[in-house]
């Protein structure tokens, strides 16, 4: 299994979908998670927001199975979905993540 974690200091989840600069890609493997790539991303703009940029941010990680953030909007949930990835609302340690 393969998840998507957003994470501004590779510890925690410590990030909103769509306001961070990256994801962590993470691999299930051998009962724990192995740290396979970094996807460039780019923060959604505060005051303007734009359904296709959302698509944009999806895309980058439609490979995923799922995607660990501490929030997400309801529009950015629709577009992981579409993409047959399960979103999960999670703040804590990466090391604590069961996929």
């Amino acid at each position: 299994m393969r998840i998507a974690v957003m994470s501004s200091d590779k510890k925690e989840v410590n990030e909103r979908f769509g306001k961070a600069n990256r994801f962590l890609i993470y691999e299930q493997k051998n009962g724990g998670l192995q740290l396979v790539a970094e996807r460039v991303s780019e923060p959604l703009t505060v005051d303007y927001f734009d359904l296709e940029m959302c698509d944009w941010i999806a895309d980058i990680i439609k490979d995923c199975q799922k995607v660990y953030m501490t929030r997400i909007s309801k529009q950015a949930e629709r577009a992981v979905i579409r993409r047959g990835i399960t979103p999960v609302v999670y703040q804590g340690p990466i090391d604590k993540i069961i996929p």
